[in-house]
């Protein structure tokens, strides 16, 4: 039984993966442009893909949770308690980080896959920094941020829902029609109907993936909980696997990142857009360094802007939308430093 749900999550994992980096290749997808198109050229189309991709991930795990096919509420990020420091902290670092790498999580992997070698010294930091911090030098650190600042929820679920008293579905659906009307009702804005249905296809992954941890690999002697796309963990794992040859059982994760790196690279082979880019010289410290501060921030605060911006955020997890506002606004800042700086 445990070898037929190992091939469940690889193959799962892979199909997903695989997917999810040829649209993110196609799209351009990506949060860190999301954010610097809106603040320097009023551009909202990447913004509109990404709230297209949450709504649609919202609906769709609510699906599963409320007709009982995925236990959503065993996962990881609705635990019945709130790290709202590793939340913060950790997620202002990630966005620093991010803006200072020149991508986000997902969109750096790509970037990697599409021949592009600055992205590559950034995904090198990404995956240091989160072994780092996951099972190296900095987990001390961690572990005692967590133990600090970690607050119990005596509603015994992290969902802002049961936390307000409020019915699961409900305050999913009263999500999904905020990010719908976020898309609809800036009149002024420019609308790409191409980047919306990709952006929406993601959410759409983001629910499969749910559907076939939760669902499809579920095992009646196995206690792992249920997930969904996230890069930050499985890098950290990826990484770990190169340097040990040590296999961890996240085979979801680990077939999800190869997936996204041979999507990312079929898709930019058959669109022509691989080519080999060398990083400018005076910019590899700074893509570098973006990418360590993605890793040690995205593990601080459980996840990267995939995996709490996404994944997270569609259980309606309180600790995820903290993180994922917290990256926001590391980002926000990243900017304004790079204004003043480059």
């Amino acid at each position: 039984m445990g070898e037929e749900i190992s091939l469940w999550l690889i193959g799962g994992g892979a199909v997903v993966g695989l997917l999810f980096g040829a649209v993110v290749q196609r799209s351009r997808f990506c949060l860190v442009a999301a954010v610097s198109n809106l603040v320097l050229v009023k551009d909202h189309s990447q913004l509109h893909a990404y709230v297209a991709t949450l709504g649609v991930a919202i609906i769709g795990t609510s699906v599963l949770e409320h007709g009982g096919w995925v236990a959503v509420a065993d996962s990881a990020y609705r635990a019945p308690s709130l790290n709202w420091g590793g939340a913060v902290l950790g997620g202002l670092v990630f966005g620093f980080g991010a803006m200072l790498a020149g991508g986000c999580a997902t969109r750096t992997v790509v970037r990697v896959a599409e021949g592009n070698l600055g992205a590559l010294v950034a995904l090198f930091g990404f995956a240091a920094g989160s072994m780092a911090t996951l099972y190296g030098v900095l987990g001390p650190t961690r572990s005692w941020l967590s133990d600090y600042t970690v607050a119990s929820i005596s509603a015994g679920d992290g969902s802002l829902a049961v936390i307000l008293g409020a019915p699961q579905w409900l305050v999913a659906a009263s999500a999904a029609a905020l990010c719908l009307a976020a898309i609809l009702l800036p009149g002024a804005a420019r609308k790409d109907k191409g980047l919306i249905l990709a952006g929406a296809g993601i959410g759409l992954l983001v629910t499969a993936g749910w559907w076939t941890t939760g669902y499809l690999a579920l095992d009646d002697f196995s206690d792992a909980p249920p997930s969904s796309v996230s890069i930050s963990g499985p890098l950290a794992r990826a990484g770990l696997f190169v340097i040990t040859a040590q296999v961890s059982s996240a085979h979801f994760g680990l077939a999800l990142i190869s997936g996204i790196l041979a999507g990312g690279l079929m898709m930019a082979l058959a669109s022509g857009r691989f080519r080999w880019i060398s990083p400018d010289g005076s910019r590899v410290g700074a893509y570098l360094a973006g990418g360590v501060l993605m890793g040690v921030g995205a593990i601080v605060a459980g996840g990267c802007n995939i995996g709490n911006g996404l994944t997270g955020a569609s259980t309606i997890s309180l600790h995820s939308i903290l993180a994922f506002a917290s990256m926001l606004l590391g980002m926000r800042t990243g900017l304004w430093w790079l204004q003043r700086t480059v």
